[in-house]
């Protein structure tokens, strides 16, 4: 039999015609137009005019409806004997659905003026239709309601999910103890998808490790683990989600640890935990599954919780880092007023001379220090240093210096061989990182003579009556950068009217908004100009130059200043 011959016994035998006599198919027969279709090539469109129906002599065709939103839905798969088009012929309406070929196909099709003829002159081929439609319509009603039913049953599922969801990130923000908060999540995490045990790494992104805690005994141990490494390092490297039903048959898993253990692992779902903006934070690693293997919904619930999850980190986070800037805050407070004590709390009352003294630390705690030492009833040793950095360290290492020098100024006999004593005592105690730049000078009262050494400091001005300057720069390098070193001394008259200026670079280099640093000149502008002042109203004229020469821009180094004059 040649093939058009089978395809015209197909026609003969299709579910619609075969109802017809063989004189009226006979006579029917030359209405057919043979036609074919290529695999997915749409043979009729949704929305669309319809004159045809179409009647399968070979192949498939499949049926379906699309929707605005979400994929086709299909709603039946023609094969060979089938018809399709007969609705938009007896209707009139546009087609219901769009119909498209699944494989090779081929069909014959019968305009509506022949199709509608026909009807007319066979009951019997009217009555079929109406079987045929009354089938499809059953089976279409049997369709919608088992999705119903199905859809139904997963609103409830989702519903049931949503809830679990919602419980558990209450119980994420139940608290802020990150140790406890692991446990929670795991916890969280195995209840919502029926695991019986399982990890939950954080992400170490500068150290590119995984690491969690888990109890051991009564304390926290922290395990690591590179990036890359093992199930839970594939996870963290890539951003796959494992969902694996044999662990054994998987060889990124290691069975020496259920060895050891005495576990046996079967089932793993290993998936990466991610932050709002998608960032991979952590790793969970679920176990064991109590129905089996895990499942997609599974995954898509875990999925949902890692965005809680990972917020619930990043609050704890936040919350260790503010207790930790709280208890900071303490000591330093603690710091300065440690520090404050161990700054003169008088000022020294020398018959003949002035003393006025501040210091503002940039920070809680500065690495500033003046100090006025009585070696005896006539010589007054006055030192102002600076030590390298600034907060609490620097601070630390200044009470370290100053205890030096009250030591060493009673025991030396002059300037420079305190210095020198002081020098080889900080070397061996601080690391050459550190360093001290000193001012330090011993005033004797009777004869008005200054002795000094400046190992590295900003250079005092000494300014006369007359507004002539003095710069006191005899001395040597800082201290703490080499053990020993032959520190020079200078000294000087100080004379009636004369007035001496000691400070640290926080006032020289006080900075504006412009970056302009106040400078030298600046200073000894205003020494000049207040010369004839009392000493503690020329400290408080030169500090308040520098705020407006700073113009609230933020004070960068401590401000230190010693000011002596000598009554006229």
């Amino acid at each position: 039999m040649s093939r058009t011959a089978k395809r015209l016994d197909r026609l003969r035998h299709n579910v619609l015609t075969e109802t017809l006599t063989d004189d009226q198919f006979a006579a029917f027969g030359d209405k057919f137009t043979e036609r074919h279709f290529a695999p997915g090539e749409i043979i009729m469109e949704d929305e669309t005019e319809g004159d045809d129906l179409h009647l399968i002599v070979d192949g498939r065709v499949r049926i379906t409806k699309a929707h605005k939103q979400g994929p086709e839905t299909l709603l039946a798969l023609l094969h060979t004997g089938d018809f399709f088009g007969e609705l938009a012929l007896i209707d009139g309406r546009p087609r219901a659905a769009r119909v498209t070929a699944v494989d090779e196909c081929t069909t014959f099709s019968v305009r509506r003026e022949a199709f509608v003829a026909l009807l007319h002159e066979s009951s019997r081929l009217a009555y079929r239709l109406l079987q045929v439609l009354s089938v499809r319509l059953r089976t279409v009603d049997n369709h919608f309601v088992r999705e119903l039913e199905r859809q139904a049953d997963q609103s409830g599922k989702d519903i049931r999910t949503l809830k679990r969801l919602i419980e558990a990130a209450k119980v994420l923000n139940s608290t802020l103890d990150l140790d406890k908060l692991l446990g929670v999540i795991l916890e969280t995490a195995l209840g919502l998808v029926h695991g019986d045990r399982g990890t939950v790494y954080l992400f170490d992104r500068e150290r590119q490790e995984l690491w969690s805690r888990v109890l051991k005994g009564d304390r926290h141990i922290e395990i690591r683990l590179p990036t890359g490494t093992g199930i839970a390092g594939y996870v963290a490297a890539t951003g796959d989600t494992l969902n694996i039903p044999d662990a054994y048959f998987d060889p990124r898993f290691n069975p020496e640890i259920d060895k050891v253990s005495g576990y046996r692992t079967r089932s793993i779902l290993c998936m990466p935990m991610k932050n709002p903006d998608g960032v991979i934070v952590g790793v969970f690693q679920l176990l064991n599954k109590d129905s089996g293997a895990f499942t997609a919904d599974d995954e898509n619930v875990l999925d949902a919780l890692s965005v809680h999850a990972a917020i619930a980190l990043e609050n704890a986070r936040l919350h260790e880092q503010e207790r930790q800037k709280i208890a900071m805050e303490k000591d330093l407070l603690a710091a300065r007023e440690v520090q404050m004590m161990l700054i003169p709390k008088r000022l020294p009352e020398v018959p003949g001379f002035q003393f006025a003294a501040t210091t503002i630390p940039a920070r809680e705690v500065g690495g500033d220090l003046y100090d006025f030492i009585a070696r005896d009833e006539h010589q007054l040793a006055i030192c102002l240093g600076d030590v390298s950095g600034k907060g609490l360290a620097a601070s630390l290492l200044m009470a370290n210096v100053q205890a030096t020098l009250r030591d060493q100024a009673l025991a030396a006999a002059s300037p420079a061989e305190c210095v020198r004593r002081s020098n080889r005592l900080l070397h061996e105690s601080t690391g050459q990182e550190k360093f001290v730049t000193l001012f330090y000078a011993v005033l004797d009262t009777l004869t008005g003579r200054l002795s000094y050494c400046n190992a590295g400091h900003e250079r005092p001005f000494l300014v006369a009556a007359n507004g002539d300057t003095r710069r006191l720069d005899a001395g040597g390098i800082v201290l703490g950068i080499v053990g020993e070193f032959p520190f020079e001394e200078g000294t000087v008259p100080f004379g009636t009217g004369e007035l001496l200026a000691v400070f640290s670079d926080g006032i020289s280099e006080a900075v504006n908004r412009k970056d302009d640093q106040f400078g030298e000149q600046r200073i000894l502008a205003v020494l000049r100009e207040h010369r004839s002042l009392p000493a503690a109203e020329i400290l408080e004229r030169l500090i308040a130059a520098v705020r407006e020469h700073a113009a609230g821009a933020p004070q960068a180094d401590d401000i230190t200043l010693v000011i002596v004059k000598r009554n006229g």
